[in-house]
């Protein structure tokens, strides 16, 4: 059946967040816990799953900290990957840590200031005072200011010629626009689905399944670099077998390599693509 419809996630796939979204992690969690937290141990906490929102991603990693210093006996590693076996997120992470060492990290974190601090970091003074209308905890420059488009001019221009065009995103809604403008993406509101509008995160297929019936499709391919984005398709598929859902793992993100190639695969990818820019030579397969 042919692709009518192509949805696709921004960080990682339509722009490199290395060094913005994935450095403000790694800077708010040092900032507010006095701890190092490598792009690697991040990167572990996203394969967990249930960390499409990068505050709460944050939020775990601070929890990981302090775990430590309150006396956690093992390492990083040990402790993610309990999270990881026992389904992540950010639930999954405070129960296993008041497990271990009761309630001092969780005592101790504050959510309110880890969102100051990421939003500050990532937007700088004069975005947040836009969003925010005050000032910020840091006054630097917008770590946005760091991203790299990954989508070609011309690749954007058929995609919006040839396909509907949708966005589902983790992103607050004001964050995708100010990609979606930098990138030249210009669709219509009601087919960007955000952190506002879509209440149920990733791997949830509301987002999804709203975007579907809101852009008429009979056939869609959503686009993403996490493990969960493909979990969202998988989970759209059995939520809605009248539509037909594919997902395409892209290796601009985290994953990379033949072992992101094989995460994606083992978790239902129907393809694996190098960058955004080969998808149109994939839909001519499908």
């Amino acid at each position: 059946m042919q692709v009518d419809s192509i949805i696709l996630d921004i960080d990682g796939v339509l722009v490199d967040v290395s060094e913005s979204y994935r450095r403000a992690i790694a800077d708010t969690i040092e900032s507010l816990s006095g701890e190092e937290f490598s792009p690697e141990l991040i990167q572990l906490l996203k394969n967990a799953g249930g960390f499409n929102d990068d505050w709460e991603l944050t939020d775990a990693g601070i929890l990981c900290t302090l775990a430590k210093r309150h006396g956690y006996s093992g390492d990083f590693i040990s402790l993610i990957q309990k999270i990881d076996d026992n389904g992540g997120g950010l639930l999954t992470t405070k129960k296993i840590i008041f497990e271990a060492i009761g309630s001092a990290a969780e005592d101790e974190w504050d959510p309110q200031a880890v969102r100051t601090m990421f939003q500050s970091l990532y937007l700088g003074r004069e975005k947040f005072l836009e969003c925010f209308q005050h000032e910020p905890i840091v006054d630097v420059p917008g770590y946005y200011l760091s991203e790299e488009n990954i989508i070609s001019e011309h690749m954007v221009d058929q995609f919006l010629n040839q396909f509907n065009v949708g966005i589902l995103t983790g992103r607050p809604l004001f964050e995708a626009h100010m990609a979606l403008k930098n990138i030249g993406i210009n669709i219509s509101s009601t087919h960007i689905v955000a952190m506002e509008n879509s209440p149920l995160k990733k791997p949830h297929p509301d987002g999804l399944l709203t975007l579907a019936e809101e852009l008429n499709s009979s056939s869609l391919v959503f686009v993403g670099d996490t493990l969960d984005d493909i979990k969202t398709v998988m989970n759209a598929k059995k939520a809605d077998p009248s539509r037909n859902y594919r997902g395409v793992g892209v290796l601009t993100g985290g994953l990379s390599g033949n072992s992101g190639k094989k995460m994606f695969e083992e978790n239902g990818a129907v393809a694996v693509i190098s960058t955004i820019n080969d998808l149109p030579e994939l839909l001519s397969e499908f």
